[in-house]
């Protein structure tokens, strides 16, 4: 028997201060920001290589097809949700600060 709380997700967090790796605080920030957004480019490239070369190998569509691609409303409002979620992920650092001094 499973578990219940095995499946559930949480977010975990360290207790304690962030360390700091600068003398400023605000280039720690930076450095997170910069390396979450290298993080998520790097999962993107690898699953935008898996998605052409399986399109490629089963022939079904070509990068052309990727290139006239034409975005309908409803696709341009699920990536324009998907961009929120990931640009306030991405501004927590930002956020927490703020939030913590306020």
């Amino acid at each position: 028997m499973k578990n219940a709380n095995a499946t559930k997700k949480t977010k975990s967090r360290a207790k304690g201060q962030q360390p700091y790796f600068f003398d400023d605080p605000n280039t720690d920030r930076l450095l997170t920001m910069v390396m979450m957004l290298a993080s998520e480019l790097s999962v993107l490239r690898e699953r935008l290589d898996t998605n052409e070369r399986l399109s490629e190998e089963k022939s079904i569509y070509s990068a052309s097809d990727i290139e006239n691609f034409e975005v309908t409303d409803s696709v341009a409002s699920e990536r324009e949700r998907w961009r929120d979620r990931f640009l306030s992920r991405l501004l927590s650092t930002i956020n927490e600060r703020y939030d913590r001094e306020a």
